[in-house]
């Protein structure tokens, strides 16, 4: 019982005296994850009916260029499954590469903080059969909390909304989502 206590007891003051490193010349390195499920609709069809289950997964590097405001790359993979009566079974994946810029509202000190995320990325999409391969190009704006557990250590969530061009065989497809995303991030003080 003596160990819970001390345990408890030093991760809540590690949670109190958490210090954010988000000082020009840090950098963080972190990622997220995101799913999403939606039913599509085609309405020119009486078996208008179909499923799409998105997995995304993004990792990240970013550098503070002044107090609170980094610039950073990111890359992307993306899995979509879709089912349904007249699409059958397709999967597809995508590869994204992008360039971001974040900022945090509130000051350095704060164990919650507030970031507005912008990036623009371009990549391909591929089908699992090899039928065709697309590039692709957009942008996501993001949103959300960041909890700090410590000066190097924090986790974010974040609302995404995505704007996704297709170029090639799905010419002038334009595909928009809102999504949920969680992730972690480290922060790596200058010396």
């Amino acid at each position: 019982m003596k160990t819970f206590k001390l345990f408890f007891g030093i991760t809540l003051l590690s949670f109190l005296t958490s210090n954010a490193q988000i000082t020009k010349g840090n950098w963080m390195v972190g990622g997220n994850a995101s799913l999403s499920n939606k039913e599509i609709y085609n309405k020119n069809s009486s078996n208008n009916k179909g499923r799409t289950t998105e997995i995304e997964v993004t990792a990240n590097v970013g550098y503070f260029i002044i107090d609170k405001l980094q610039g950073g790359t990111r890359i992307s993979y993306e899995h979509f499954s879709r089912k349904g009566d007249e699409m059958g079974v397709s999967n597809i994946n995508r590869l994204k590469y992008g360039v971001y810029s974040r900022y945090y509202f509130f000051k350095q000190d704060k164990l919650v903080n507030l970031f507005l995320d912008g990036e623009y990325f371009f990549g391909n999409r591929i089908y699992y059969n090899g039928d065709f391969k697309d590039t692709l190009n957009g942008y996501v704006i993001s949103t959300g909390p960041t909890i700090f557990f410590n000066s190097s250590v924090a986790m974010e969530f974040g609302i995404n909304y995505s704007s996704t061009k297709f170029n090639g065989v799905s010419d002038n497809v334009i595909e928009n989502n809102l999504q949920f995303s969680l992730g972690f991030q480290i922060f790596l003080e200058k010396d």
